[in-house]
């Protein structure tokens, strides 16, 4: 096991390339920044000069003063790049903007200035065609002493990796996955933290992985403090109940997800949601499922997310999902949003020039 993620991370490494923008303080931003022809000057409004470069992964460096390490103060987005496009780019980075904001972190950059950076990163890192890819831009709250105040704070590091990313094997959308239920790890509410923050601060889920980890299942569900299902560990969650007669009339077929207090607003989510209404579906955003709601005969459920796209979901703690095969409205969704990832309308090819990006951020 150990000499298997050497070699995936090995290969990982190779295959990325790092964003990296922090301001510059000599002896705390990483040193690669402060050779001449690595770094550019950035233009911007702060008082401290801002340093920006590509960098391989064992040239970028965080502070350990970094209050994104130090207290998980920061908050990001994770992009799929499929059929050689920045699949909904524009709309993950808005999301990122609104985290930001939430967490009052100001972004350093205009967001075309940012996306353009963040493109020719993935240009850099020279994908071949058709390769799947993934993108994690991270804003920090940047480094500052060693309190917890985030005014001791300088301005803000920003990081993008630009790699490649496989969550789920192949197989596993034709077969489908099996659940675990983490029962003592429950997810926050809206009350402690909102979970429409996409914060790097994922414990609470890693918990709930940790909980179920010797079932040997590939994703948790999560229950809220009442002990309602509000999403897995990484993605949203939706199940299905088809009515007699579903296929002469889509309005029959219903599909549930948690409402938005429990969960984080997933793009992919709004995607399934959106198509499943241009289905004739009915969509229900509901407070008080629980688990047993989930298994059993004429049911279906599956996982939402930008790593996994839709993954099927044919068992939850050993209990089957309607026959413990991928559901027919789950296949006919499945093959829903695999049109949509080819779509060059949502999203914005990977070798785009700056007014190519221009235009689709304008629209």
């Amino acid at each position: 096991m150990g000499q298997d993620v050497v070699t995936e991370l090995t290969r990982l490494a190779r295959k990325s390339r790092v964003f990296v923008s922090m301001p510059w303080v000599e002896g705390l931003t990483p040193t690669t920044l402060g050779i001449e022809g690595r770094y550019q000057v950035a233009t911007t409004d702060e008082l401290t000069e801002r340093r920006h470069g590509v960098l391989m992964m064992s040239e970028a460096g965080l502070s350990p003063l970094d209050h994104g390490g130090l207290y998980g103060d920061a908050c990001f987005e994770g992009i799929l790049l499929i059929n050689d496009q920045i699949f909904l780019f524009k709309e993950h980075l808005h999301r990122w903007w609104e985290s930001a904001r939430k967490l009052f972190i100001s972004m350093p950059y205009p967001l075309e200035e940012l996306a353009w950076q963040i493109l020719s990163t993935v240009q850099a890192v020279g994908f071949e065609p058709g390769e799947k890819g993934y993108l994690r831009p991270v804003l920090t709250r940047g480094f500052g002493n060693l309190g917890i105040n985030p005014a001791k704070c300088l301005a803000p590091t920003i990081y993008c990796i630009a790699s490649t990313i496989q969550l789920y094997p192949p197989e596993a959308y034709e077969q489908g996955i099996v659940l675990s239920v983490a029962r003592n790890t429950r997810r926050a509410g809206s009350e402690i933290v909102d979970p429409n923050i996409k914060s790097n601060n994922y414990l609470n889920n890693i918990f709930g992985l940790l909980e179920t980890r010797q079932k040997g299942t590939l994703e948790t569900m999560m229950l809220t403090s009442r002990g309602v299902v509000a999403e897995a560990t990484a993605d949203n969650i939706f199940l299905v109940r088809k009515e007699d007669g579903w296929q002469e009339d889509s309005s029959k077929v219903h599909v549930f997800t948690p409402v938005a207090d429990y969960c984080l607003m997933g793009i992919t989510r709004n995607l399934i949601i959106a198509e499943a209404r241009e289905q004739g579906y009915t969509i229900h955003e509901m407070d008080n499922m629980l688990p047993l709601d989930f298994v059993g005969p004429g049911k279906e459920v599956f996982l939402t997310g930008t790593g996994c796209g839709l993954m099927p979901v044919v068992g939850v703690e050993g209990v089957s999902v309607g026959n413990g095969e991928p559901g027919e409205v789950t296949r006919i969704l499945l093959g829903r949003i695999r049109v949509a990832m080819a779509n060059p309308a949502l999203g914005i090819s990977i070798n785009a020039t700056r007014g190519e990006l221009q235009a689709y951020l304008s629209n």
